[in-house]
């Protein structure tokens, strides 16, 4: 796998592209929830940078234009930071509103695993979610309580330096040994790098996508990599964190948020989250959930994504199954999951189990994973290759692609973050790097924050690498 390791170490982050873009999206950190996810939504993206101008009188509006400088880079917003941030802010407001009737001796009975508040029937956590969802809209980006988790920052002198193996390693896979994350939280993984300036002007943004076409375009240097299947590399044996299309989509929220996870398989069958729960349920509760083994067929996938186009008013639609949840959100009808439980009612072996069996048949036929949500689904078997991923995952612009057995069911999942580790792992298996090498390119890509670095950096000699 030598080539592969001076694929990495010969390829400077330069060589990814233009490190520049005039039309770069970028938030200032007055903007409101609101308007940040209609940027979001209207740029189709699911992060951008935040920053915080100087000069206030020039701060006018939602967005920072890239070529303005002299602003200080607050990190960056992604939809999963502000899921984070409302699951949190909708918890403490349910919490203190039981309190209060408690102390009013106006208490109910708690549900099974709450923490105090009562079970609920949709239509009244629909109403809660779609109050609460207005207030929180209207908080600004410095005032969410997780914020900055999901990026990291290059100066954009030493992107002119650093290998692609150093912005892989300590740019995406490594953020935590930095400390430079400004929230509340600290990501064990980031999904994209910001190049800035002397001035402290973001020039450009780096994803883990970009990183996975470039490797796609040279797929030929990586060896035998290429052909493995995912049998042969174990990803078609990784536990896939799911939940069934009755879980409130609010729950399956917060199921992600405690597994750690960006996304969730949407199966068949029983499983974690099918029943309502009381509002003031806590979030640690589903942890256990997502150990719970899984064997129903895929029928779609619940992410950040789908929260992309959300504003304010659509909070209140978290209530909903995420089964209709998604449907909704693309513009379709969810049918199959009322069939599949007629067909679990005690009717297999009547008329009306063949009635059902033939009718879905004829309409689920030719079927797609996705297909019953709207979501159409790439998914990868046992055989199918890491060289055939990177080509799913670059060419239908997704984060994920789910490995599946004869029976649809989730036995696996790859995402952009499992493609960069591999990659790693055959780059410096071939000439293991010394302790000594290994912490000096950490140090490098160290920085007290991107302004500290941008002063630094206009003191430093050019010939100096700066992080």
């Amino acid at each position: 796998m030598e080539d592969a390791r001076k694929l990495l170490v010969e390829t400077k982050v330069k060589a990814l592209g233009a490190l520049s873009s005039a039309n770069l999206v970028q938030l200032l950190d007055t903007s409101t929830v609101e308007q940040a996810l209609q940027v979001l939504a209207e740029n189709h993206i699911l992060s951008a940078p935040v920053v915080a101008p100087e000069d206030a009188g020039q701060a006018i509006g939602v967005r920072w234009p890239a070529q303005l400088p002299n602003s200080d880079i607050m990190g960056f917003v992604c939809v999963n930071d502000i899921i984070t941030s409302f699951l949190e802010y909708y918890q403490s407001e349910v919490e203190g509103a039981a309190a209060a009737s408690a102390a009013s001796d106006l208490s109910v009975a708690p549900s099974a695993g709450s923490s105090g508040g009562g079970a609920v029937s949709m239509l009244a956590r629909m109403r809660r979610l779609e109050g609460l969802g207005l207030q929180f809209a209207q908080k600004q980006l410095r005032d969410l309580t997780c914020k900055g988790c999901d990026g990291d920052f290059l100066h954009s002198r030493h992107a002119g330096e650093a290998t692609l193996l150093e912005l892989v390693m300590y740019g995406f896979l490594d953020p935590k040994r930095r400390g430079m994350h400004e929230g509340e939280q600290q990501a064990h993984v980031v999904h994209r790098v910001a190049l800035f300036d002397r001035s402290g002007c973001v020039t450009c943004v780096i994803s883990q996508t970009d990183i996975c076409r470039f490797l796609a375009a040279h797929m030929e240097r990586l060896g035998g990599l290429g052909e493995c299947s995912m049998a042969q590399l174990g990803w078609d044996r990784k536990q896939v964190v799911s939940c069934t299309p009755e879980t409130p989509a609010l729950d399956a929220m917060r199921l992600m948020v405690a597994a750690g996870v960006s996304s969730l398989a949407v199966v068949s069958g029983a499983g974690v989250g099918g029943q309502e729960g009381g509002e003031g349920e806590d979030m640690q509760d589903a942890t256990a959930a997502a150990a719970a083994p899984r064997g129903g067929r895929l029928l779609g996938n619940f992410s950040a994504s789908e929260m992309r186009s959300m504003t304010a008013e659509h909070f209140g639609a978290l209530s909903l199954p995420v089964g209709e949840f998604l449907a909704l959100e693309h513009d379709t009808e969810y049918v199959l999951a009322n069939r599949e439980r007629l067909l679990e009612a005690g009717v297999f072996g009547s008329p009306a189990h063949q009635f059902i069996t033939d009718r879905s048949r004829r309409t689920t036929r030719p079927h797609s994973p996705g297909q019953e949500v709207g979501q159409r689904l790439i998914v990868a078997t046992a055989a199918t290759t890491f060289a055939e991923v990177v080509d799913m995952i670059v060419r239908h612009r997704i984060h994920r692609v789910y490995v599946v057995d004869e029976r649809e069911v989730p036995v696996g999942i790859v995402t952009c973050t499992d493609i960069l580790r591999k990659v790693v792992e055959v780059a410096t298996e071939a000439v293991p790097a010394s302790p000594a090498a290994a912490a000096a390119a950490a140090a490098a890509f160290a920085a007290r924050s991107p302004r500290a670095a941008a002063a630094a950096a206009a003191a430093a000699d050019p010939a100096t690498a700066l992080a």
